[in-house]
């Protein structure tokens, strides 16, 4: 199955071949225990779609993400929040099945926007509505400032 893994350390969108649609080679491939939908990129539930499989796994236990991606920023709204770490494109069928994906490399690279971030944690405060969670994680232009 046709997949393409985006690296955003390397900043790098690279074609590969996935086995099937299990999702522990998934995990394996990301580098995570758990993944999760980050981005759809095109089409719908009844005619199959492509969508940006990311880590569902706590920020707080990764290893100090910096290396972070979006799918279409400039978009009101974006077809993402920034994800942290890499991302996988997959196909999925009208059955619900993995497939190749459609898109091609160069049409998804034109999508996606590379950024540096430090994950700084999170603001929790309650409101009359309930709890609302902030990430602390913005972007910082100096590689300096981002590395110390």
């Amino acid at each position: 199955m046709r997949a393409i893994l985006i690296d955003p350390e390397k900043q790098t969108f690279t074609e590969i071949q996935l086995n099937g649609d299990d999702y522990r080679e998934i995990n394996s491939i990301l580098c995570c225990r758990s993944h999760t939908l980050g981005a759809h990129l095109n089409g719908s539930i009844a005619k199959g779609f492509d969508a940006v499989y990311a880590s569902d796994d706590c920020l707080e236990d990764r290893d100090d993400p910096r290396f972070w991606f979006q799918v279409d920023a400039e978009r009101d709204p974006p077809s993402s929040f920034p994800i942290a770490g890499l991302g996988l494109a997959l196909g999925t069928d009208t059955e619900g099945a993995g497939c190749d994906v459609r898109i091609s490399v160069e049409e998804l690279a034109k999508r996606v926007t590379f950024t540096r971030r430090k994950f700084r944690g999170f603001d929790v405060s309650e409101t009359r509505y309930g709890i609302k969670v902030d990430v602390k994680a913005p972007i910082i232009d100096g590689a300096d400032e981002l590395d110390g």
